[in-house]
């Protein structure tokens, strides 16, 4: 036990929680005018209602995916969709990137300081006084925005003492006025229809165009008002985006050099009706049969509202495709996209060295999970200590010396790097293999190409907590699963994963924290500049002209599927380890901060720009070599830089072989292995506190705890120091997330730092209110101090909701009652995901009485559709002086919080 353990908050005060109205605004953005609005929806509905005469026409009773693409924000539209008989909602999709046109596009806003930053000579108070008269006369409204009078007027509004700059102000204001080029955002919202359906809607929009919608249709007079877009789904919407065509344009020859078809997935519309659905599902059969083709599989799982074939087509017919000849399978109005087939591949490893070491024993229930390849069970640092469990006998495509990934994972897992001499886990951890190995295959260990990736997990993971057929539940104490492979063709944009919603889903099903990979950047990264330039920078040029390369190329390097999952703690590579320095030979180290991420760690934002990865972990120092013309490759060596960890055996006997490795997959086990050291800290918690913490909280506990201790740290100042102007708290948690733990600091408290866990379960619109005593010793210092607050919840999920989280849990922390503010993360991001992290620090005196306490208050809000469930959350709470600093902290927090912790006395 800790000398100072974590403290247990008492059970929260409950209430309903006081409405609030929102202190955000939607952009201001430009509409055409009614008259405009008519004309251009008439073309396209008139368009539309061809398509459905020309077929009917045919003989052919057609159904569409409408795309209804609308600028700014509508909500309940679901409503509006299913209220007319031939639309079935499919799915709604944020787009943040829309091109504005001279009818759609955002209003100039004149921020107060533009004169300061503008005109030499105005200081920002004076810019500000300027501004404020703009906005008296109305020539902007309250938040800045350019209304509709003319600028040249604003000349005789100009107070005089800012005369001598009225060409310039003027010059600005017309020069803000006109540029309209400025991204916008927007809505794809998409139903299928029949004719019917479109006859309805054109007789709604020549209704609203009179000013005479029918009652109970008003909604459309919103709708109309910003539809930018009415078309069907098309081609080029199933095709596009997702990487499909390239990849069929990168292994055609390969493919057609060994007369083999080439795989494919299709995932389908999820139709609601198992009818449609089992129509549609028999339609592609004979269509992708009626290609010389074959389904390989197929996959449904409701719950995440998925439905997809794996198919493989000849090359011919691939040919066809890229050359823009679509057979009746790439127009068909069932598919949603055609994707390549899963590439959950992971990087084989080198050899590496033998060594010696001691076989160790485990005792108790496994806490963690991997699903990953097979492991090497009989190296001498896991032997005894993994549950393996292969239904699908995977392994058995194994050699042993292929065993590599699952066995450096369960490594890092168990022990750490090697090279640190860590304890091991005392429990043993539980692995199913989800890969299969081919020697004839370049992609070495890999997800099966006759299964879905999304299958795999769902019986794995359900195996786990349930059983299957007549067995039942196989590891159902675990908290943690470890997953460290993704899928490099589904890099995140817009629209969650089905893989990262399924982890989703699961993680509020079973209550068990998935730890995953924000994935890899594999490809070469081009310097600018010649080779032997780039190697006569110094350290800190080099460090500055990299993190500049990959700045510029942050949209290609996002976190890949399925590490968008809202419920998942997502995990990203420090550029570090603690492997002893070596000869870099031709080698080259193109980041050399410890204090960066690492140059093949990928990066945010997460889904609905929340924070993700939300911690960053060692992940090793990546080398690198240049291949030419200024482009750098991975260099993959079993020597170091990188974290050691143990591998698979080149001879017959080998059992002590080990290898340095980099990556984010070391990351993650480096995660899960922590939250596995914080469950032994809280288990013993509780084992001393007579206190028990109900099972359905722990993992939310452990997430919570995952991040608590995590800050910037120095990061944030190299990344200052590297990127210049414009870094804002936004641009740095997309590469820094929420920071770096120290996950020492959650396992117990000091005399200056005093931590307390809390916990619940809270239904929507409620409030639960947890108070943390203020230590007396405090009051009326003048010593810097920091609160730090995490909450961590697992929401329900509606994969019907462009929200898709159905609970928002957030508190609003306290900031004057104890003299601090917000640093770090930003205030409105952090409340995006499934976990808030907050940082408040300062040194104002602020003076208080014995007794007076910190409120934090725990809301949930509905975010997306009905919650009518129950949602588990966890919350971490942490006070803190310096070191050193002769303050007891600890105690005195202790000594007034309701629930007596006992104290192992120093000897």
């Amino acid at each position: 036990m800790a000398d100072k353990p974590l403290l247990i908050f008492p059970n929260p005060t409950a209430s309903p929680r006081p409405k609030k109205e929102s202190r955000f605004g939607s952009p201001n953005y430009h509409f055409p005018s009614l008259d405009r609005q008519k004309d251009r929806l008439t073309t396209q509905f008139q368009s539309m209602h061809q398509s459905f005469v020309t077929d009917t026409e045919a003989g052919i009773e057609p159904e569409y995916v409408l795309v209804m693409e609308t600028i700014g924000k509508i909500e309940d539209f679901s409503r509006a969709v299913r209220a007319i008989d031939g639309l079935e909602w499919l799915a709604e999709i944020d787009k943040d990137e829309i091109e504005p046109d001279e009818d759609f596009y955002q209003k100039p806003k004149i921020k107060k300081r533009i004169f300061y930053h503008e005109i030499d000579g105005i200081n920002a108070k004076q810019s500000s006084q300027i501004w404020k008269v703009l906005e008296q006369d109305a020539f902007v409204d309250n938040n800045g925005i350019l209304t509709d009078r003319n600028i040249e007027e604003f000349v005789t509004s100009i107070p005089d003492d800012f005369k001598e700059f009225e060409h310039q102000i003027i010059d600005i204001l017309k020069k803000e006025a006109a540029d309209v080029s400025t991204l916008i955002s927007g809505r794809f919202f998409l139903s299928m229809s029949n004719r019917y359906a479109i006859d309805k809607l054109l007789r709604l929009k020549d209704q609203w165009s009179r000013g005479q919608l029918p009652y109970g249709n008003q909604k459309w007079a919103e709708i109309f008002s910003h539809l930018k877009t009415l078309r069907p789904w098309d081609v080029r919407d199933r095709l596009r985006e997702t990487g499909v065509l390239e990849y069929w344009e990168e292994d055609l020859d390969f493919y057609r050099s060994r007369n083999e078809l080439i795989p494919f997935e299709i995932e389908l519309w999820f139709r609601r009706d198992r009818n449609k659905r089992n129509e549609a599902h028999r339609n592609l059969e004979n269509l992708v049969r009626q290609g010389n083709g074959n389904v390989i599989s197929s996959c449904i799982i409701n719950e995440i509202h998925f439905h997809a074939l794996k198919a493989e087509l000849p090359p011919d017919s691939i040919q066809s495709v890229l050359a823009s000849r679509y057979t009746e399978l790439f127009r068909s109005q069932d598919v949603m996209f055609f994707r390549p087939t899963g590439q959950c591949t992971v990087e084989a490893l080198p050899d590496g060295e033998l060594g010696e070491f001691v076989v160790g024993e485990v005792s108790g229930d496994p806490v963690v999970a991997i699903l990953d390849g097979d492991p090497f069970v009989n190296h001498d640092l896991l032997r005894n200590r993994l549950v393996v469990e292969d239904p699908d006998e995977f392994g058995i495509s194994y050699q042993a010396r292929d065993r590599k990934h699952g066995t450096a994972i369960a490594s890092l897992i168990c022990h750490g790097e090697l090279d640190t001499n860590e304890p091991p886990l005392t429990r043993p951890v539980y692995i199913r293999p989800i890969m299969k190995s081919n020697e004839d295959d370049l992609r070495g260990e890999h997800i099966p190409e006759d299964q879905f990736f999304e299958d795999l997990v769902e019986r794995s993971v359900r195996r786990m907590f349930e059983g299957e057929g007549d067995e039942g539940p196989t590891a159902p104490t675990i908290k943690i699963v470890n997953i460290a492979i993704g899928d490099p063709v589904k890099m995140f944009f817009h629209r969650q994963s089905s893989c990262a919603r399924l982890l989703d889903w699961l993680s509020y099903k079973y209550g068990v924290l998935f730890c995953v990979s924000g994935g890899n950047v594999g490809y070469e990264i081009n310097m600018g500049i010649p080779e032997n330039q780039f190697s006569a920078l110094t350290e800190e040029q080099r460090t500055v002209h990299t993190l500049t390369v990959i700045h510029n190329d942050i949209r290609n390097r996002r976190i890949i599927s399925p590490g968008e999952s809202l419920n998942s703690l997502t995990v990203g590579a420090m550029h570090n380890d603690h492997s002893a320095p070596n000869g870099y030979g031709r080698r080259i180290d193109i980041l050399p901060n410890h204090l960066l991420p690492s140059p093949i760690s990928s990066h945010g934002y997460g889904f609905r720009s929340s924070i993700k990865p939300e911690i960053y972990l060692a992940g090793g120092r990546q080398l690198y070599s240049h291949k030419m013309n200024g482009n750098y490759e991975v260099f993959t060596s079993p020597l170091s830089p990188g974290q050691k960890v143990a591998t698979t055996p080149v001879s017959p006997g080998e059992t002590g072989r080990s290898v340095y490795c980099c990556g984010t997959s070391n990351a993650v086990a480096l995660a899960s292995r922590a939250a596995a050291k914080i469950y032994e800290s809280v288990e013993e918690l509780q084992q001393q506190s007579q206190y028990t913490i109900p099972d359905e909280n722990i993992a939310v506990l452990l997430k919570a705890l995952l991040v608590h201790s995590a800050s910037w740290g120095g990061s944030k100042d190299v990344l200052d120091r590297c990127l210049g102007n414009g870094v804002n708290r936004k641009i740095l948690t997309r590469y820094l997330g929420y920071g770096i733990p120290d996950i020492q600091r959650v396992l117990e408290c000091t005399q200056q730092r005093a931590t307390a866990i809390g916990y619940g379960q809270i239904r929507k619109d409620r409030r639960h209110e947890f108070r943390l005593p203020l230590p007396p010793s405090l009051s009326g210092l003048n010593e810097m101090r920091r609160l730090t607050i995490t909450l961590a919840w697992f929401s329900p999920i509606n994969p019907d909701n462009r929200n898709f989280r159905k609970a928002n849990l957030s508190f609003d922390p306290p900031k004057e009652e104890i003299g601090v503010e917000r640093k770090e993360a930003d205030g409105r991001q952090v409340k995006n995901g499934t976990v808030q992290h907050e940082i408040m620090e300062g040194q104002q005196v602020v003076s208080y009485q014995d007794g007076d306490t910190l409120l934090i208050p725990v809301e949930c809000r509905e975010d997306a559709g009905s919650l009518d469930d129950l949602v588990y959350y966890g919350l971490a709470v942490t006070l803190e002086v310096r070191e050193g600093i002769d303050i007891p902290i600890y105690d005195e927090i202790r000594e007034r919080i309701e629930i007596p912790i006992t104290i192992q006395e120093e000897n």
